[in-house]
């Protein structure tokens, strides 16, 4: 049997790095909507979502991802494949 753990890492590995900056475009666009409806007002304790917005989403984007991958590997079925012996085939 064929392992899947390289297509396991595989997805894994683009699905976080692709929520990571989806999540750090989202956390820019939180902080000018909430720097613009602030009248301009500065909160230090909100830069802490540029770091976590894109972490949260990675990781559960990749936890996602691998539970899928698992789980599709548990429900894939084999396909056969008939292989004749190399002395009864008439062709060789």
């Amino acid at each position: 049997m064929r392992p899947f753990w390289s297509r396991i890492i595989r997805h894994s590995a683009g699905v976080g790095v692709s929520l990571a900056i989806i999540g750090y475009l989202l956390a820019h666009a939180f902080l000018i909507s909430h720097r613009m409806y602030a009248a301009g007002s500065y909160n230090p304790d909100n830069e802490r979502v540029l770091w976590q917005t894109p972490l949260v989403m990675a990781a559960m984007g990749i936890v996602m991802m691998a539970g899928i991958d698992l789980l599709s590997e548990l429900v894939r079925k084999r396909a056969p494949v008939p292989v004749t012996p190399p002395s009864a085939n008439p062709t060789a």
